[in-house]
Formats: structure tokens, sequence, C-alpha cells
């Protein structure tokens, strides 16, 4: 990614005016078409090695060349001789070179045979280039918005011309696959082995192979692709202040991914093998898109994809694992937690409630915690929800775990740390009158700081027991209850003890000297807290 500014040498002028340069494939001649004409100079010499009149030059891959005149007229050569030439029954607007003569018109481009004048195909694109694979068994052609990625059929073709099985106006039916549609503008290409390579009006250096694309660079301004060296496994593109700049591109990898989408197995694990272990999470992704996470899974390093395939494949206590090894310090607490999260919600649908309710305490997720608690009558863990809940400062989950645990004094606590007072002085009025005096002396305290006229209007029941009727006997029926709660009832005696819910017991300890006896043998054990007195109007 490192600029180079390599040095210049004058190789002398030019005859005409270049409009365009076109290099023989061997790279030891090239072309320059302008004014009409083009002449083919040598490479490093610069000496002419043929010329004539032009509007457009193209070379083949075998170093055949067609140039296009004025009149619409295009000419093959062949060993710098003509072989044929032809008028095609369209306006020719442009040539290209490649494995095919393709001449394209306002409104298409056909490709044409470089041996003779025969129609391969007739395809309804206006492209303004056309990059072929060295393989010529791929083509791409770039049109203004979009490219278009097509497969030639060369066995197909030749068994056609042979026959003679070719349609005038649009030639061979199958001589072209459409493999994918792109729509990207992109400023030039090249073939690497399957794999396409090229920039973006956007300053990106992207590869698309089996359909996949991956951005392979963000560059810091226009650059235009050179070619690729095997040797080093580097990109070379250039600017137009001749500025120089390589990527690395492994070509094993490129190779590899190309042997997975022929499904050759035996070739893909031979060219894994010289893969380098950095490369491994781009082979994992490539993988995943193919359609094989379980491969993807035994080769990524990354922990976050390695946590998304072991989840998407159904194996949770893998995923739990991943979370469990993955570094504090290299990721955000948020992120672990969610994934804990998400993980848990996974486990709990497949009816893993072991891993579940695992899940759910990591990411400290109170709500799914006391949703398991409670559906699965599960007192330890509901337990461990509410304290949990309260140091987290989740005074309304916690509030509710208590009070489904009859534990009535620390739901009175929650609600004072909690800073609920007026909820509290209800609470103990209801529950826990013995505790009413602290609670509306902390009220006090507290609405003081706001009005002391509305404070002082708070009773006490110990200082206006007028207020608070038959408060001896709430005092009563709150140690009845708490006596009655210490052996909880099991769920099978519901039936005979429901009625214990909507009693009052306030009013059956003065109806009934008999009642404490009675009440404690109901059920032969304990019955959640019932309301001890009514609050006063």
């Amino acid at each position: 990614g490192e600029k180079i500014t390599p040095s210049v040498k004058d190789m002398g002028s030019c005859e005409i005016f270049p409009q365009s340069v076109a290099h023989h494939p061997n790279g030891r001649v090239f072309a320059v078409c302008g004014d009409g004409e083009y002449v083919i100079y040598t490479a490093q010499a610069l000496r002419n090695k043929s010329f004539g009149s032009a509007l457009d030059f193209a070379w083949s891959t075998e170093g055949h060349y067609a140039t296009r005149d004025a009149s619409g007229k295009v000419a093959v050569f062949h060993d710098f001789k003509e072989a044929f030439a032809f008028k095609p029954p369209f306006a020719a607007e442009e040539i290209f070179g490649g494995d095919l003569l393709a001449v394209r018109s306002s409104d298409f481009v056909c490709f044409y045979d470089w041996a003779e004048y025969r129609l391969v195909r007739r395809i309804d694109v206006t492209p303004r280039t056309i990059i072929w694979s060295l393989s010529g068994e791929f083509a791409v052609l770039v049109c203004p918005d979009s490219f278009f990625v097509l497969k030639y059929d060369k066995t197909t073709v030749a068994a056609a011309l042979a026959a003679g099985q070719v349609d005038e106006e649009d030639g061979v039916e199958d001589a072209f696959d459409l493999l994918q549609e792109v729509n990207e503008k992109i400023t030039s290409g090249y073939w690497v082995s399957e794999s396409f390579v090229y920039t973006t009006v956007s300053q990106r250096l992207q590869c698309l192979t089996a359909g996949q694309t991956e951005t392979l660079a963000h560059m810091d301004g226009n650059f235009y692709l050179l070619g690729y060296f095997e040797e080093n496994g580097k990109l070379y593109l250039v600017n137009k202040e001749l500025e120089l700049v390589t990527y690395v591109l492994n070509l094993a990898f490129v190779n590899y991914q190309a042997a997975t989408v022929r499904k050759d197995i035996a070739t893909a694990e031979q060219l894994f093998e010289e893969i380098p272990e950095e490369l491994h999470n781009r082979v994992a992704r490539f993988l995943e898109h193919q359609g094989q996470p379980e491969r993807a899974l035994e080769i990524t390093r990354d922990p976050d994809h390695k946590y998304d395939l072991a989840m998407g494949l159904g194996k949770f206590h893998l995923a739990a694992d991943i979370i469990e090894a993955t570094d504090p310090a290299s990721t955000s607490g948020s992120t672990i937690g969610t994934k804990w999260k998400s993980l848990g919600d996974a486990a709990l649908e497949q009816g893993d409630f072991t891993l579940a309710r695992k899940c759910f305490t990591e990411a400290k997720d109170m709500s799914a915690l006391f949703l398991m608690s409670t559906a699965n009558g599960d007192a330890k863990t509901l337990k461990a929800t509410a304290e949990q809940a309260r140091a987290e400062g989740k005074y309304n989950i916690a509030v509710t775990s208590y009070l489904l645990l009859s534990d009535l004094n620390a739901c009175l606590d929650v609600l004072v740390e909690a800073g609920r007072l007026p909820e509290a002085g209800f609470f103990a009025r209801t529950y826990c009158p013995s505790q009413l005096k602290r609670i509306v002396t902390l009220w006090k305290e507290d609405l003081k700081k706001v009005n002391e006229q509305v404070a002082a209007s708070l009773a006490d029941p110990t200082e206006h027991a007028e207020l608070f009727p038959d408060y001896e006997l709430s005092v009563q029926a709150e140690a009845l209850c708490a006596k009655k709660r210490s052996k909880p009832i099991p769920a099978k005696q519901y039936t005979s003890v429901r009625d214990m819910l909507e009693m009052q017991i306030v009013d059956e300890m003065k109806s009934n000297p008999n009642f404490e006896k009675e009440f404690l043998g109901l059920g032969g054990a304990a019955a959640p807290a019932p309301a001890a007195a009514q609050p006063p109007p």
C-alpha cells in the first residue's frame, strides 16, 4: 500500500498523437493508436514494427490483432499480415480483444472468431471494455454502472461452429453463461486465476471469487491495475502521476477458492497446506459463504466468527466455551454480555435449562433468570436472582422475587434501599406491621427535606394508636403467618388450602378463640403470606 515513485526513462517520441495504448500478450511489442492511425513498436527499443489506418486497435490472446477504420471495416491480422476483413451488418463503434474479437454497436456487442469471420454470440449490453481471464474461460463486460461476469464454453462453441449450428443474428446460444452481475462502477480489472480483482470509483481494491466479494484495500487516490506477479504474490497498481503501489494476494488462497468452487476437495486440501495461518480467517469466511460451516469452524481463529459458527450449527456448549476463553481485555463487557444473552435464549429455546441458567447468570439477565426460576418453581435460583438483582439495583425484580419467596422483611429492606419509602410504608402496614414505626420514622426524616409540615402529618402507630385499629392484633397476625410460612406447603395440597388466601386473619382471631391452632393445622404446613390487616382508608 505504500506509494513508490519509479524513475522514468525517455524512450523517444511517437510519430502520432497517442489516444490509446495496447500491449501484446507477451509484452514484447505494443500498439499506439491515434489520429486515425496505429503504429506497433517494440517495447524495449521503440522500433517501428508495423503501422496502418485505424480508429481502434485490439490484440487477441494469441498475438493476432484487429483494427477498425473510419468506414466501419474490421480487419484481422495474423503475424502482422491481414488474414481477413469484414464489415459488420451494423454501425461498429468500438472493438475489444481477448479470446474472441468483440465489436460493439450502440445497443449490443457481438463476439467473433479470430480464425475467420464467424459470429459466436450477440449480447445485448454495451460494455466500455472487456477483460478476459488468462485461461480464456471467463470474461467481464464492464458497463458504465455495473459489470457482468461470464463463463465462456469453448467446447460448445467449437462443436456448434463445426456443425454449422449458429444463428445468423444471435450466434451460439450456450456460448456464455452469466455467472453474476455486480452493481459497481469499476475503473480497472485483472483476472488472477479464477478470481477477478478490480478497482472502483470509490477507491477500493476488491476481489470477486465464486460470487463472494472481498475488499482487499482502501486506496489513497485513484489507482489502476497493471497486473499480478505470481513470484511474489503481489498486485501492482499505478496512478496518473506514475506512482506505483503493491498489495499482497496469496495465489494459493485464490486457487484454493477456485478448487473449492469446483468441488475438487483433494486439490483444495493440498492448496490449504500452502496458505499461511494469518489467512485462515479469510478461508473460514469463504467456506462459510460456500455452505461449509463445519469446516469453517475448524479453521477460523477469530473468536467472534467461531462463536457465530457454533451458534449457527447449534453447538451451544462449544459456544459457551468460546465465550469463556475470550480475553476480557480484548473485548468489551457489553459484547460478552450480549453473547451470553443470545446463547441463553438459544439454549432456552432448545430446552437446555442448565446451560440457559448459566448463560443468563453470566449475562446478569435478571428478567430471564426470574422467568426461569418462577416457571420451574426453583426457589434456590429465585433467591439467588433476588440477591443479584438487589446488588445490581434492579429493585422491581428483587422485590417481586422476595415476595414470591415470602421473605417479607427482605422486600421491605429493598424498598427502603431503593428510596421508595411511601411504598415501604404501605407494604409494612399490610404485611409487616411490626416494622411500621421504623418505616414511618425514615419516611418522616426523608420528607422533612422537602416539606416539614407534610412530614408532621404522618401518623405513628405508637403515638396515634387511635388511628390504627386492631394494630396489636395485626402484629400478632404477622407473627402467626411467619410461623405458618416456616414450613412450606406442597403444591399438591393447594386445593385444600386455597381458601386461606382470602382469609381475613384479624377478623378470624377476634371471633374464634381457637383460630391459631386451627390455622397452623391447615394443610399440615405453611401458607403464603396473607394480609395481616387492611390498610386504613
